[in-house]
């Protein structure tokens, strides 16, 4: 009981969120979660282990996924409580693994054939890989658009984007040149309500000006910055303040000398208006750079 102690603190230290790394490609930030679930099923084999040294047979089994599903919560509830992102997806592959490594104990003390185990746990150790599927397929939808940042007239274009107001895929406003869907941005009552692209392309060497065109409801001129965040500079941003006036705005923002574009390595875009402007409606229809 004391080797279970010991390897449950283990386990709610080593999840514990304290390196991020920065600049993580979407797919690498991705892999930490597709390995939940292998790395779950060797802790429930560690698990097996110990407590079968108590009980044995189909006791040792149940006793161990009682344990592991504490296990897997608990590192969900302290993540929480310490300011991290408690998710159940999380707990949902741990589950996922801890099956598999249930599966092949069975299979291996003969409760189970070895053959349908073994299979059953490869296809649950696979499926449990599932998360770094959509970051592959966003990311290649990424590379496909460039040199556009983001479109919204596919489904693989979601990932690219997140918003701290209130977002739809709508279609452009009539008297603007921009054709197919659009991002209306209901503005919220923050202190910079609006759109953020994340990950973009992130070597902008070959190109010289970053081009936004916004739509803009009829209420009055509207201030929007468009920011870019950088990594590999002296500076952790660069940003641009326009005014867009009632209707299309077409905004342009040279960054040649801005930034060393060698070495500056591009890891999030910004465009959002201010707080005294929340409620009024913001359309985004291309952001795009150029040569």
């Amino acid at each position: 009981m004391a080797a279970v102690g010991v390897l449950v603190l283990l386990v709610l230290v080593q999840q514990q969120p304290f390196l991020d790394p920065p600049g993580m490609g979407r797919i690498a930030g991705a892999v930490p979660d597709a390995l939940h679930g292998a790395w779950f099923a060797c802790v429930t084999w560690v698990l097996l282990l110990i407590v079968d040294r108590r009980a044995r047979g189909g006791r040792a089994v149940v006793i161990t996924a009682v344990i592991g599903f504490s296990v897997a919560v608990g590192t969900e509830l302290l993540q929480k409580s310490t300011g991290g992102d408690a998710e159940s997806g999380d707990v949902f592959f741990d589950m996922v693994g801890m099956s598999a490594a249930l599966l092949l104990w069975s299979a291996h003390r003969g409760f189970l054939a070895p053959r349908r185990g073994v299979s059953l746990a490869v296809l649950l150790l696979t499926a449990s890989m599932w998360p770094v599927v959509p970051a592959l397929l966003t990311e290649s939808y990424r590379k496909a658009i460039t040199p556009e940042l983001v479109r919204f007239d596919s489904a693989q274009g979601r990932g690219l984007y997140a918003s701290n107001s209130s977002i739809a895929i709508v279609p452009a406003p009539s008297g603007w040149s921009i054709a197919g869907p659009v991002l209306r941005i209901d503005l919220a009552d923050e202190t910079w309500p609006g759109v953020r692209l994340d990950r973009p392309v992130a070597d902008w060497s070959p190109y010289s000006t970053l081009e936004v065109d916004l739509f803009v409801d009829d209420s009055g001129p509207m201030p929007v910055t468009i920011s870019v965040r950088l990594d590999n500079a002296p500076v952790v941003q660069v940003f641009e303040r326009f005014t867009c006036a009632p209707g299309p705005c077409h905004l342009e923002l040279p960054f040649a000398a801005l930034f060393d574009r060698a070495v500056a390595r591009i890891n999030m875009v910004v465009i959002f208006s201010e707080r005294e402007h929340a409620g009024r409606v913001m359309y985004l229809g291309r952001v795009a750079l150029r040569t």
